[in-house]
C-alpha cells in the first residue's frame, strides 16, 4: 500500500469509487412505512416498534427514524430564515442526503404550508454514493415528479468538493449537513507530528501538509481560547468532577494524540470559494463512546453493522481494509463555530436536538399516548449547528 495521509487513507476506505464504504456496501436502510407515534403507548413502544422495522445489516438516521417529521422540522427552520432574509429565490443543497427522507420532508412542509417557498425553491442533493441516488430518486418521483421534471430537484451523485452553480444575489443558499461530518476525512497529529499510514501502519514527520498545519494551527488559537474561558469558571469543583466522568466513561484520551477535521477544513473553503453569502446547517453526533485502545482525542467508531438493531462489529482501529466498516468521528461543535467563523466569518448557534426540535416542531408530530416524545428525547448525543443572519 502506497504512503498516504491519515485523512486521503479514511478517504479511501470510505469513498473510493469501486470498493469504498459508502459505494460498494452501502448500510443505510429505510423504513418501509413512517412511524405512526401518537399510536404509540410510549418509550418501550417505541422502542419495540423500532426494533421490530429496523432493517437487517443497515443504519438508521433520525432523518429516516422520524420520516417525515424532521425533514417538516427542517423545512420550517429554513423557511423562518428564508423569509427574514426576503430574498425571492431559495437554494437548498443537501450534502449526504442519503435516500432522501430530510428532503421529503422539506418539500411536503414547503408545498402544503408555505407554497409561495416552494414555487421559488430549487432543492439538490448530492451524495457519492451511486446507490443513494438511485434510492433518492425513487423515492422522491413518488410524489415530487414534476418538480425533478421542471430541474426544480435535481440529484448530484458526486463529491461536494467538486459540485458549483452559478449565484445571484437574489437567491438564498442553505447547505445543509445531516451526519456529514462525522464522516468527513480526519487527519491525526501526534505530538506536533503529521501521521501518515504505510502498510497499514502509522508513522510520523515533520508537518509540511498546508491543511494540517492550518486547522493544526486553528486549534491551537481555539484551545487557547477555552483555556482561557475555563480560569473564569467558578465551581471549578464541579468542573472537574465533570471533566473526570467524561474521562472514566469516554476514554481516557491523550492531548498529545488528536484526530483534527481537515475534511471539515475543505468543505467550509469550498464553499466560500464557490458560494456567496451562505447559511448552514450541520446536524451530527456530538459525543460517542468509543472503543479505541489507542485513547486519541476526537477518535472516531470503526464499525460495521450487524443484522439485530443495535448489534454491530466494532474495530479497534481506523486501519481496516477499503469498504470493511464506518469510520465516523465525534463532532465537536464548538470547534466547528470556531471555524466556521473563522472561514466563512459567520456568527453561528448551537443547540442541542431537542432545543432544535422545541423550537421549530410541535409536540403533537411524535408525542406518543404517554407523552414520551422521540424525536425529542431519542439521539441525546446530537447538536445542530446554524448560522446567524443579519
Amino acid at each position: 500500500m502506497k504512503r498516504m495521509l491519515v485523512r486521503d487513507f479514511i478517504y479511501d476506505r470510505l469513498y473510493h469509487p469501486v470498493e469504498g464504504y459508502f459505494v460498494k456496501n452501502i448500510q443505510l436502510g429505510a423504513l418501509k412505512n413512517p412511524i405512526e407515534f401518537k399510536q404509540l403507548l410510549g418509550y418501550e413502544d417505541y422502542t419495540k416498534k423500532l426494533a421490530e422495522n429496523y432493517p437487517e445489516n443497515q443504519w438508521l438516521t433520525p432523518s429516516e427514524v422520524f420520516r417525515p417529521y424532521y425533514g417538516i422540522t427542517l423545512g420550517n427552520y429554513i423557511n423562518q430564515q428564508f423569509r427574514f432574509t426576503r430574498k425571492e429565490k431559495l437554494r437548498i443543497v443537501e450534502i449526504g442526503a442519503g435516500y432522501g427522507a430530510a428532503c421529503e420532508g422539506v418539500l411536503y412542509y414547503m408545498r402544503n404550508h408555505q407554497p409561495q417557498t416552494f414555487s421559488n425553491l430549487e432543492y439538490h442533493l448530492v451524495d457519492i454514493s451511486p446507490e443513494a441516488c438511485v434510492q433518492a430518486e425513487k423515492r422522491l418521483s413518488q410524489d415530487f415528479k414534476q418538480q425533478i421534471k421542471k430541474g426544480n430537484l435535481r440529484i448530484f451523485n458526486q463529491d461536494f468538493l467538486n459540485y458549483k452553480q452559478h449565484t445571484q444575489n437574489n437567491e438564498m443558499w442553505f447547505f445543509v449537513f445531516l451526519e456529514v461530518f462525522d464522516n468527513l476525512a480526519h487527519d491525526k497529529v501526534i505530538d506536533g507530528k503529521q501521521v501518515y499510514v504505510e502498510n497499514m501502519k502509522e508513522y510520523t514527520e515533520t508537518i509540511t501538509d498546508p491543511l494540517i498545519n492550518e486547522v493544526y494551527a486553528m486549534y491551537q488559537q481555539f484551545k487557547q481560547q477555552n483555556k482561557n474561558q475555563d480560569e473564569n469558571i467558578e465551581d471549578r469543583f464541579l468542573f472537574n468532577t465533570l471533566r473526570k466522568l467524561i474521562s472514566k466513561y469516554y476514554g481516557n484520551q491523550k492531548s498529545n494524540s488528536i484526530f483534527l477535521p481537515t475534511g471539515a477544513l475543505q468543505v467550509l473553503k469550498h464553499i466560500k470559494s464557490n458560494f456567496h453569502n451562505p447559511s448552514l446547517v450541520i446536524a451530527d453526533f456530538d459525543l460517542l463512546k468509543n472503543n479505541f485502545t489507542q485513547e486519541s482525542i476526537n477518535a472516531p467508531i470503526v464499525s460495521k453493522k450487524l443484522t439485530k438493531p443495535h448489534e454491530r462489529l466494532d474495530y479497534e482501529s481506523y486501519l481496516v481494509e477499503r469498504g470493511a466498516a464506518d469510520i465516523f468521528f465525534p463532532t465537536d461543535f464548538n470547534f466547528v463555530q470556531y471555524m466556521v467563523k473563522q472561514i466563512l466569518g459567520l456568527d453561528s448557534q448551537i443547540f442541542k436536538a431537542y432545543q432544535f426540535a422545541d423550537q421549530f416542531s410541535q409536540s403533537s408530530w411524535t408525542t406518543t399516548k404517554s407523552g414520551y416524545n422521540p424525536l425529542k428525547e431519542d439521539f441525546g448525543n446530537t447538536s445542530f449547528l446554524v448560522t446567524d443572519h443579519s
